[in-house]
Formats: C-alpha cells, structure tokens, sequence
C-alpha cells in the first residue's frame, strides 16, 4: 500500500515540473532564426483545436506529426487529409496514411506542402511589378515506423526529407522526430513526449546567386566579369520538444470530457504552454476548445510575481467541433474543423477528413 501511494505521489508531481519547467530560458528569444519555419505548423483540426495540447492525446493519424509514438495503439488503419487556409493567402496541405502491422506495429506516410501562390517580381524602380512572376513553396515527407514496449510505453519515430523553394534558389536538408507514449498508472493518465525536426542545417543555393565579380578593382586591363558565387549562411531547422500530459475527468458511456496540457521548448523563441479540452457526446459528436502559445511573464516591480499570460505571445485562443461515423465495425469517417486566432496576425480555418479501414 506505501509503495502505490508513494508512485501516485511521484506522477502528481508531474504537471507541477510542467507548469515550472517553462521558467527556464524565458528570456531568450531567436524568432526567425531557423530555416523551413512551415515545420512548426500544428496539422489537424482536432489537435489545432484543443490548442495543440496533444503530444499526449494523439490517438489517431494526427500522431503522424504530434507524436508518432502513439501510431502504435492504433487499432486500425488510418488515412488523413487537411486543408488550412493560413495567414496571407497561404494554402497549406497535409496528407497521411498509418497501417497496422498488427503485434503493436505502425508503419506511416506524410507529406506537408505550403504554397505561397503566384508572386509578382517587383524592383526598386518598378515598384508595381516588372511582368515577370515566381513561385514559392515549401515540401516535408515522412515515414514513420512505430512499436509498443510494453502495453503502456510505446516509441515512435518519423523521418523527413525537407525541401524549400524561391525563384531559382532552394534548400534541403533531412530531419528524424522521436517520440514516447506512456499510459500511467495513476487513472490512466497519459504522458507523452517528441523531439521533432533533429536534423541537418540548411543552405539556399540556385543560380541567381551566381554573380560577376572584379578580383582586382585597383588594377587596369584585368578580367572584370570574373564568376563567382554567393554563399549564404547555413541556417538550423526548428527544434522542438514537447512534453504532455491528458486524462479524463468525465468517462462514462455517453460523455467524455478530457484536459491535456503540454510543456513546449522550441529552439527559436521562449517556451510556452499549450492547455486544451475536448468533450465528447456517445464519441460521435465532439466540441473543443483550448489556448495556443501561454507563456511565463515575470513582474519584479513589486516582489516576485510569476503568472502565464498570451501577451505578444503569437498564440491565442482556438476552438472547433467535429463528427465521427461509424460505417461498419472496420471503416469509419471523421469529419473536423478548427478556428485559431494569432492575436494581432488575425485568424484562420482548419478541415480535416480521417477515414479509417
């Protein structure tokens, strides 16, 4: 009896180390200084609306980009498709498949592509655009292979090839996720955790940034057109790591109301919590809510206050519903949408469609 108190003691210890552990490291900022930024993107709806508190809850194919880990408790193959309209015109795509391998196996597919549309080249002196137009888009693929431990730990990794365009330049690099899944003993809380994008540097090459170049301007008579190129910095890729934890506070046969939490610590900007709840009516009809990007904000100015707060945060409030069929013991079709605000940025739509075999 001591030693089960004293383990349901340690995992509530747990979201208090979630809550502290942000403190660390708040005051350094490197916003835009990774390359391939389209990685970070929350895909699907159901995550984007519990805002992005996931890395715990996935239990689905959205585990493709949250926590692969967790593509190991699936009970049946999956295929994902989402469309999000994003901030400028943008149109970002996301297509997925998991197949059981059976034994507590999952293999997995992906691809992201963000597309920024037909751009107008425009010139100092031809501010209004010069007739000639460009495109600029940014591609991510993935495997993903994933394995129960034990049936409450699970491991999961992704593997990406990441590709970025502009013009005539373009860059590429590879990237492997890691992800943890354990069902705990305490309620069958879960806890989760991924390290995403752990990867190559990147560089932008193409043949605009080929140039003439004078080796000798005090000289006369020497080569002026010598060729020469370029060279551009060599630029991260966004590393993340993201800690969670979920559980359900009502379970019963008809509803379900669950909380999750996660603790995220990105390489390029402070870290941050994501908090989220979804409700589901006999897992038919859902509806969610949640608080994307709530970071630490310190006041010295009278003693030490410590409070999580969105200001200049980037993130804010989201929201969605969703409705699942069950169109025989084998095949099922979800159907979700999400709404998510970036406080002075505006706000965008998220549709996705899971169809389960």
């Amino acid at each position: 009896m001591y030693n089960r108190r004293k383990s349901q003691i340690n995992w509530l210890i747990l979201p208090a180390l979630l809550l502290i552990l942000p403190v660390i490291g708040f005051c350094q900022s490197k916003v835009g200084t990774t390359a391939a930024p389209f990685l970070t993107i929350g895909i699907g709806s159901r995550p984007i609306a519990m805002g992005g508190a996931y890395v715990s809850m996935a239990d689905d194919a959205y585990s493709l980009y949250w926590n692969p880990a967790a593509l190991a408790r699936l009970k049946h193959s999956q295929l994902i498709l989402v469309h999000t309209d994003y901030l400028a015109d943008i149109d970002m795509n996301y297509v997925g498949a998991v197949f059981c391998l059976g034994d507590g196996h999952s293999l997995g597919a992906s691809a992201t592509l963000l597309n920024t549309g037909e751009m107008e080249v425009t010139t100092e002196t031809q501010q209004e655009g010069t007739g000639i137009y460009f495109n600029s888009y940014d591609l991510a693929m993935a495997v993903s292979y994933a394995f129960m431990f034990y049936d409450k730990f699970s491991i999961g990794f992704n593997a990406k090839y990441i590709y970025q365009t502009i013009w005539h330049e373009s860059a590429q690099g590879i990237a492997v996720d890691v992800g943890t899944l354990l069902i705990t003993p305490l309620y069958d809380i879960r806890l989760g955790m991924n390290i995403s994008n752990f990867g190559t540097n990147m560089q932008m090459t193409g043949k605009d940034l080929l140039v003439t170049y004078d080796p000798a301007t005090y000289k006369q008579g020497n080569n002026e057109n010598v060729y020469a190129e370029i060279q551009t910095d060599h630029w991260q890729l966004p590393l993340n790591m993201r800690v969670g934890l979920s559980g359900e506070v009502i379970q019963t046969r008809r509803d379900r109301f669950t909380l999750a939490m996660d603790w995220v610590h990105p390489n390029d900007n402070t870290e941050f919590i994501d908090i989220g709840c979804e409700y589901g009516y006999f897992e038919m009809f859902f509806l969610r809510a949640g608080y994307k990007a709530l970071r630490p904000a310190l006041d010295v100015s009278d003693g030490f206050d410590f409070e999580l707060s969105p200001r200049d945060s980037g993130g804010g409030l989201t929201f969605g519903a969703g409705l699942q069929w069950k169109l025989s013991k084998q095949w099922s079709l979800k159907l979700d949408y999400a709404f998510e605000s970036f406080d002075r940025l505006g706000s965008i739509h998220k549709y996705s469609l899971c169809f389960g075999f």
